[in-house]
């Protein structure tokens, strides 16, 4: 079995700027989408963080099937 040292592993609690990096999703769009409830996350006091595996889950829930 190799392992791949070359990449630390995948921190699982991401904050808003974890999100707009790797989601590609502005902090205004994330803004709108937690006050309209289109995006799951958690809040503490004022930390936001969105669960890895959650919002890997919701963009597959909410892909669009393109016609071939």
């Amino acid at each position: 079995m190799t392992t791949n040292h070359d990449h630390p592993p995948l921190k699982r609690w991401l904050t808003i700027e974890d999100v707009e990096r790797e989601y590609d999703f502005n902090n205004n769009t994330q803004a709108r989408m937690r006050r309209f409830k289109q995006i799951p996350f958690s809040k503490v006091g004022k930390n936001i963080r969105y669960d890895r595996l959650e919002l890997d889950q919701w963009l597959e829930n909410n892909s669009i099937e393109v016609g071939a």
